[in-house]
């Protein structure tokens, strides 16, 4: 039992750093477009998808999110793994109105996967840093930008923190013991974690600090991508309006 849950862990920080990871192996037309214009038209796709408890516009945008993904070069594979484990739990939490009111089922878990997706093709295809910089670029207030920034590079760490540790663990490991040691040896991981957390904060707090703590970015102009990309989006939301 205790193997499993420490398999469990492990799986679950993986799929909790990856789902915050820039998609930089596969670079497809999305890729390219301005920062800016992708975070205002995922921050609308999300507003769309959490306004409305009509299926028939929540179908219409799932789809239009999905072909808008595939035409514009995001791996819908990479897409679907990082979004599966969040709509499943919110389907989890809404599971217990299955037999009284099983269509507010369906609506809340596709409303939770239409924003999740939104996110995804946002985070998948902008580095965390052009995202910040888009923030700063739309006057969103600098302290918030630089806490924001902060978090998400030492979120990442901490998962990889937990991963080295399950990992070391298991290394030196020669039987698979009772549960009481894994009570035993889990307080002392979960000891360590934190001291490795905060020397780790410290560590990344004056590394950027000594850099200037400086966000930068691209200020570039609205090209034909970004109009492209403008009118789809402008489409979604007309037929999303009429529907």
């Amino acid at each position: 039992m205790h193997v499993v849950l420490e398999k469990t862990l492990k799986n679950a920080s993986s799929y909790f750093q990856n789902f915050f990871i820039h998609e930089y192996n596969q670079r497809g037309i999305l890729h390219a477009i301005d920062s800016r214009v992708k975070l205002l038209s995922s921050i609308t796709f999300v507003i769309l998808a959490v306004s409305t408890f009509e299926l028939e516009k929540l179908l219409f945008l799932f789809l239009s999110l999905i072909l808008v993904s595939a035409i514009l070069g995001v791996n819908l594979k990479s897409l679907i793994k990082r979004v599966w484990l969040f709509t499943f739990f919110s389907f989890i939490v809404v599971s217990p109105f299955l037999l009284q009111n099983p269509k507010y089922s369906l609506i809340f878990t596709l409303r939770v996967l239409i924003a999740l997706l939104a996110v995804q093709m946002l985070v998948m295809s902008t580095s965390f840093a052009e995202i910040c910089f888009a923030l700063r670029s739309l006057k969103v207030p600098e302290l918030f930008v630089h806490a924001l920034w902060m978090a998400y590079r030492y979120i990442l760490v901490v998962f990889q923190d937990i991963i080295n540790i399950l990992l070391a663990r298991e290394s030196r490991r020669v039987s698979k013991g009772s549960h009481r040691d894994l009570w035993k040896k889990g307080g002392e991981s979960i000891g360590l974690f934190f001291l490795r957390s905060i020397e780790r904060a410290e560590r990344i707090q004056l590394a950027i600090a000594s850099r200037g703590e400086k966000i930068f970015g691209t200020n570039a102009k609205l090209g034909m991508l970004e109009i492209i990309y403008i009118t789809l989006s402008g489409f979604i939301v007309l037929w999303w309006l009429i529907l």
